[in-house]
């Protein structure tokens, strides 16, 4: 049975980089919902959390995941997908999805992290960068079939 694939992961764990050469490498579609919610919007998503604040950014992000229809596609998506469980029920049962978690260890997160505000990532102000590592890791742990390191180069013939 054919099965879509989708990435998940935290900020910076390279979904859309690995997206991109992967869709190409495995001659499938690509989406990434970040794209699809800026396009919506026609805005940048630190633009737009700020506008709407983050509850209502994750009920878009939610909607979003939500409407997708697809086959054969390489899927990145954005890191805070995972606080969804409706979003992520539907990306693996309506939609067949294998979930991918790329993998950042901590050390690896916090040398990758910038500015996550200007990067549109949901994180409340009383959270430090590790309090946001460390209530994710879970819930990408939960939702992945396989989990793989980002912190080295992905040999892109496993997916195969």
């Amino acid at each position: 049975m054919f099965r879509n694939i989708c990435l998940i992961g935290l900020p910076y764990s390279g979904k859309s980089v690995i997206g991109h050469k992967l869709y190409k490498h495995l001659n499938k579609g690509f989406i990434d919902t970040d794209d699809v919610i800026r396009q919506m919007y026609n805005c940048s998503l630190p633009t737009l959390i700020k506008n709407v604040g983050h509850k209502n950014f994750l009920d878009i992000e939610s909607k979003v995941i939500k409407s997708l229809n697809f086959q054969n596609v390489v899927l990145s998506t954005g890191g805070s997908v995972i606080y969804n469980e409706e979003s992520m029920e539907h990306l693996q049962k309506n939609l067949n999805c294998e979930m991918y978690h790329l993998f950042l260890s901590r050390k690896e997160f916090l040398l990758r992290t910038r500015d996550l505000k200007r990067r549109g990532v949901i994180i409340n102000q009383e959270q430090s960068v590790l309090d946001l590592y460390n209530e994710r890791m879970p819930l990408y742990d939960k939702y992945s079939d396989k989990t793989l390191s980002a912190c080295r180069d992905i040999n892109l013939d496993i997916f195969k």
